[in-house]
């Protein structure tokens, strides 16, 4: 049985290759979103086999609301040589995704009131800025800079019990 360190992990200890441009990747995502204007209360490297629970949708902070991600989707070998030598590493294209997620109007507490027109379209139109914001976190970010980058879809999350977002997937070779 192994007993959990204390130690922080620091991202070139988890892996000297992936972790800095995940690192990086939070931090471009963090402050483009604050610079145009759309900060989240939560903005965080996460984990896990799809996007994290929108569980931070009702929360407002002093500058914003929501929670945004940097997730890893997947890894694939790159494969270049069959020959296999003693202690092989091997290079990984690696798929990473990231996303915000918004409060949205919902039905009101009578059950019978929808959303506005004006409701939605507010609500639509903040979240293709935060496409575009997301979009432009990966275009800009300095951690991105020495690694191979092709884009991925970009998505629709939701709505789902007052939240939607958008993602970004983009895959590198590291």
């Amino acid at each position: 049985m192994t007993t959990p360190t204390d130690d922080v992990l620091l991202p070139p200890d988890a892996d000297p290759r992936l972790g800095p441009v995940l690192s990086g990747l939070t931090a471009c995502l963090c402050a483009a979103l604050a610079e145009g204007g759309r900060p989240a209360c939560a903005c965080c490297l996460v984990w896990g086999s799809s996007p994290p629970a929108q569980d931070f949708c009702s929360c407002d902070c002093d500058d914003g609301h929501g929670q945004a991600w940097v997730r890893v989707v997947r890894q694939d070998p790159v494969v270049t040589d069959q020959r296999r030598r003693r202690c092989q590493t091997w290079r990984m294209q690696t798929t990473i995704e990231i996303g915000v997620a918004r409060c949205v109007a919902v039905v009101a507490e009578d059950g019978q009131s929808a959303p506005t027109c004006e409701q939605r379209e507010a609500d639509a139109w903040g979240l293709v800025l935060d496409q575009r914001l997301l979009r432009e976190a990966v275009a800009c970010c300095e951690a991105l800079s020495d690694v191979q980058v092709w884009p991925g879809p970009v998505a629709p999350l939701g709505p789902q019990g007052g939240c939607s977002g958008v993602t970004v997937q983009i895959t590198v070779e590291v």
